[in-house]
């Protein structure tokens, strides 16, 4: 019993880890010179600032399609997010507008809001 407790106490510490190596991709942004910079979704929390429905951290990588290089930015990107009205997210104090409304992949905060706030219909 005491090493099926282990095994199940080392399999839940590890899946949080697991589900950090690969982040929800929220926003991808493609430049006429083959780069494609990918937004990813880390972690997201309720926030405990007021004003602000969550605290998420944002994670950055860039590739090369012609190459295939990929560069992923080590830090880590904390934004808050507000999901009612005035909808807004917050990166590094600095509150940003988001329309509600519009076509996805346009604006990174949008796709961010979007990705947080919006319930997934099946």
């Amino acid at each position: 019993m005491r090493h099926l407790a282990s095994a199940l106490a080392a399999v839940m510490l590890a899946a949080p880890n697991a589900a950090a190596e690969k982040p929800l991709v929220f926003h991808t942004a493609q430049f006429e010179d083959a780069t494609v910079v990918s937004l990813g979704l880390v972690s997201n929390r309720t926030a405990e600032r007021p004003g602000y429905d969550y605290d998420v951290i944002i994670s950055l990588s860039q590739t090369d399609a012609r190459s295939g290089a990929v560069y992923s930015d080590p830090g880590k990107h904390r934004a808050l997010v507000k999901c009612g009205d005035p909808a807004k997210v917050s990166l590094r104090g600095v509150d940003y507008a988001v329309p509600t409304s519009g076509a996805v992949g346009q604006d990174w905060k949008a796709d961010l809001w979007r990705a947080v706030c919006e319930t997934p219909v099946s």
